[in-house]
């Protein structure tokens, strides 16, 4: 029986690893501001995501499962964020300090800390670590010292509630520009530094990085390919030869590579708003369309995977942008302009309506008899 249920657990488990493959990148400007940006794919079911403004003092409590309550604390700081399935389940925001996260999905490989009844007021779920830090923290240096007085754990009542297990990591960066991933592997707390500035899914970090030698070769110049063999000319046939062996699958680990050769050979924004604009070109090349990507036990029995919305962080200028598969139209709030001292959280619909806000300009070039 146990066996059994071993299998079905696992069944369970590998039915879900290929539903996210988002994608997270930095890139810094020559003014000195620092611009995140991810998009978030998810193929079983619409995630219904709503933005959401969590003023400050508000009181929090963390479920851990089989009727147990672990820590309990109100935010410091005012943010707002993603949630999912409408519900605080907090996937991506910006606090009022700047300080700006992505949770993204990581299958296969994440193992949280085990429960300890003596630890409980210091125990939180996985699903509210997001929340907590965006609440609580205004640079990576303190998420830092914290997190190794915690105890993350996973209440599998989450997974009924949302409609899928949530195996997760994080990806978080602050006002100085500084960037941290936070994974749990084998019931044990990592914390790397985010030099590189990307993050996709499985599998780790460190696994990631290390995969990176197998692309020394990539650079952003092609010219210097050209060769001459016995007089024969073996010039490329275009631009871009210098990419040759640029993967460009929607694999987590493909993706990873892209997302680092984009980001690495991006000429430098000038300031915010170039470097906005440039964060959101790279994130078109990471989008996926409905259809592309299906995974399940046979052809007519699937789900997809495909992008729902995208967003992208001012962290200097506190300003939180997004787009969705419905309208591309980009949006944004500015959080300077919030007020984080209202008693209650407050949420509205990412589209007003689900339908592309196209500008019609016809107009333009109608000319009109005088």
């Amino acid at each position: 029986m146990k066996k059994a249920l071993a299998i079905l657990g696992f069944i369970f488990l590998t039915s879900y690893t290929s539903l996210s493959a988002c994608t997270s990148i930095i890139l810094k400007t020559a003014s000195g501001d620092t611009i995140y940006g991810r998009t978030m794919e998810w193929g079983a079911f619409d995630l219904h995501s709503e933005l959401v403004l969590v003023p400050r003092g508000i009181s929090f409590h963390s479920e851990l499962g089989n009727g147990k309550d672990g820590m309990k604390w109100k935010n410091k700081y005012g943010f707002v964020a993603m949630n999912a399935v409408k519900k605080p389940f907090i996937t991506d925001g910006m606090n009022e300090t700047g300080l700006t996260l992505g949770v993204l999905y990581f299958p296969g490989f994440a193992k949280y800390q085990s429960f300890k009844e003596a630890q409980k007021a210091h125990t939180l779920n996985n699903v509210d670590l997001s929340s907590y830090i965006l609440g609580e923290f205004k640079n990576v240096k303190q998420i830092k010292s914290a997190l190794i007085k915690l105890r993350v754990v996973y209440n599998k009542d989450i997974d009924k509630a949302f409609g899928a297990p949530a195996p997760l990591h994080i990806v978080v960066v602050d006002n100085t520009g500084a960037s941290i991933i936070i994974e749990y592997v084998k019931g044990k707390l990592h914390i790397y530094d985010n030099k590189l500035g990307v993050m996709t899914n499985a599998p780790s970090y460190d696994w990631q990085i290390l995969n990176l030698r197998n692309y020394p070769q990539l650079t952003a110049f092609g010219g210097h390919r050209n060769k001459n063999i016995k007089g024969i000319s073996l010039a490329p046939f275009g631009a871009g030869s210098g990419m040759l062996g640029l993967p460009g699958d929607v694999t987590p680990v493909s993706r990873f590579v892209r997302a680092v050769a984009f980001t690495a050979t991006a000429i430098t924004p000038k300031n915010a708003q170039s470097g906005v604009n440039e964060v959101s070109r790279i994130l078109n090349n990471f989008d996926i369309p409905r259809g592309s990507v299906r995974e399940g036990a046979s052809p007519k029995d699937y789900h997809l995977n495909f992008t729902q919305w995208s967003t992208i962080g001012d962290i200097k200028n506190k300003r939180y942008y997004w787009w969705t598969e419905f309208n591309r139209r980009m949006r944004v709030v500015d959080l300077k302009k919030l007020d984080f001292t209202q008693n209650k959280i407050v949420t509205i619909p990412l589209d007003k309506t689900r339908k592309e806000d196209i500008k019609d300009r016809t107009d333009a070039l109608v000319f009109h008899k005088k």
